[in-house]
């Protein structure tokens, strides 16, 4: 729910130095699994006279050499971080980022005596479009640090990286240099080129549907409000937020509920998941010929105030946010803002508000993934930390321009838990958002481009509803289904066929188990007839056209 020369000499030390040029191991929540510098750019050639050369990158820099001698300030490039939403470490082979969303860069350049800061500290961007530069000025502090401050980024060199430069087959040099010059060796240390892995640009609609119990509709702040939120959150470009007509609860429905004083109605976690399928229902015949969970619009529904939901034998908790696991339909309460007014991160309380950040919590699980272990939650993602947190990472809220790193802790404890848990300050973790990234951007499927296989995909959504068994056709199940004791008999043109059926899966786990939805891909088969069997044992019969 919720990182004087010979001039044969002076080559080997060049090519040397510039072996990929991937910086440190930066990253910090990613882990020590890298492997050397994959995702910099090739050796780049190098022109060099006796006061300066130049690395011949896709955007080339120019260092200044020192003829004789050296510094001996042991200035070098510690580390560099990639921050999109989370810190990510250039060297590790999963890092990858979106195109179109802007990247916080952060290169930790340390010296042991404190010298000045380089008087030319750029960040060189190179555009594979247009095949041009951009210098960005690293901004920093004055003096060299002697260590590293992972909190903030006052003792780091820094720049954004404008979302209009982010793009696949990009390349980033980063330079730090000054008119004093450095020996070759020193000179190999301040210097990086980098080939960050970029996947195509992302762009999401989300239809919002207000719920309405009698004259009460669900409502929202405004439609850029839930675009930065899932932008700030998630590896997506761009959010397209369509208003739907509001979903108006039937009277079934209604007379189920329990009528509470001042005109509040309750139900259970069962007519939740009731309404959550009946939602679905509706996003499937909203979205008409869309052939996937992963790139179908996504309907988001808003509870009014009116109406809420608790857990089997609570009658003070309320469950505020249900989702399908890899599907397509959310349910939440209203949100009436989105930031709380806390400024930073690190003071107390929350910086986003709770409402909101249910928001992101559902719609977390239909990028498909499930729950990290802090709180107590159910149905544990096991590509999440094991302790449900950051994982040491840090993060970067861009709407805010705010960083703030998981190490910083308050009591002793973690202050910040991953948005997929049930506790603590959260945050993207960078486990999640590559997972999610992965998920999202996906394969020749996820894309819409259906091979002859799937091309034969027939699915039924097979419900128990308060009026008993009912099937339909849809075009698509969830990503993620589970197994169930549950089996369709289908009689067709092809004969008596007995297929398991499978569950989706419900963010919040709580008796779901033979509730359903379930569904059954059929392919070819025409169906007249169908049985619902449970160990054998004939549950109902739902009869199906053809068409």
């Amino acid at each position: 729910m919720r990182s004087s020369w010979k001039v044969l000499t002076l080559l080997s030390i060049l090519l040397a130095g510039c072996g990929g040029g991937g910086g440190g191991s930066g990253g910090g929540g990613q882990g020590t699994n890298s492997t050397a510098n994959p995702t910099s750019s090739p050796n780049p050639t190098v022109t060099l006279d006796e006061s300066s050369r130049t690395i011949n990158a896709e955007c080339p820099i120019t260092q200044t050499l020192m003829p004789s001698g050296t510094r001996g300030d042991g200035m070098r490039i510690d580390d560099i971080s990639w921050l999109q939403t989370v810190q990510l470490d250039p060297d590790h082979p999963d890092t990858r980022m979106v195109a179109g969303k802007a990247i916080k860069l952060r290169v930790d350049l340390l010296a042991d005596t404190n010298p000045l800061s380089p008087l030319q500290r750029i960040a060189r961007i190179y555009d594979p479009v247009s095949k041009s530069c951009t210098d960005l000025a690293l901004s920093g502090p004055s003096r060299v640090p002697a260590s590293t401050n992972v909190e903030s980024l006052t003792s780091a060199y820094s720049v954004t990286i404008p979302a209009e430069l982010v793009k696949p087959n990009m390349s980033v040099s980063v330079l730090f240099n000054d008119n004093t010059g450095r020996s070759v060796a020193e000179a190999n240390q301040t210097y990086r080129v980098l080939r960050p892995v970029i996947r195509p640009a992302i762009t999401e609609t989300i239809r919002v549907i207000p719920i309405q119990l009698l004259t009460q509709q669900g409502s929202f702040s405004s439609s850029q409000d839930l675009s930065d939120l899932i932008t700030r959150l998630y590896p997506v470009t761009n959010v397209n937020v369509v208003v739907q007509q509001p979903f108006v609860l039937s009277s079934g429905l209604i007379s189920s509920l329990i009528s509470l004083l001042g005109g509040t109605y309750q139900g259970t976690i069962g007519q939740m998941q009731t309404l959550l399928s009946q939602l679905d229902d509706h996003c499937q015949s909203l979205n008409g010929n869309a052939n996937n969970s992963r790139t179908a619009p996504k309907c988001v529904a808003l509870l009014p105030s009116n109406l809420i939901f608790r857990p089997s034998g609570s009658t003070t908790s309320q469950i505020v946010g249900l989702a399908y696991v890899g599907g397509i339909t959310m349910l939440t309460r209203s949100i009436s803002s989105i930031d709380t007014g806390v400024t930073s991160p690190y003071l107390s309380g929350h910086w986003i508000g709770f409402d909101a950040m249910t928001f992101a919590h559902e719609y977390g699980h239909l990028l498909n993934l499930d729950h990290a272990n802090c709180g107590s939650p159910s149905m544990l993602d096991p590509r999440l930390y094991s302790d449900g947190r950051l994982g040491g990472g840090a993060g970067w809220d861009a709407v805010k321009d705010v960083y703030f790193s998981s190490q910083r802790q308050l009591n002793g404890q973690p202050q910040f838990a991953d948005v997929m848990s049930y506790c603590g300050k959260e945050w993207m973790s960078d486990r999640g958002y590559l997972a999610s990234l992965g998920y999202r951007s996906g394969s020749a499927y996820a894309s819409g481009r259906l091979d002859a296989a799937q091309a034969q995909d027939q699915w039924l959504k097979i419900s128990l509803t308060p009026d008993g068994w009912q099937a339909r056709k849809v075009g698509f199940a969830p990503a993620t289904l589970r197994a169930t004791e549950l089996t369709l008999d289908v009689e067709s043109d092809m004969g008596l066929s007995q297929i398991a059926l499978r569950s989706a899966v419900v963010s919040e786990h709580e008796v779901t188990d033979n509730f359903g939805p379930f569904y059954v891909n059929i392919g070819q088969r025409k169906p007249h007839q169908l049985r619902v069997r449970s160990k054998g044992m004939e549950l109902a019969r739902l009869p199906l056209n053809r068409n």
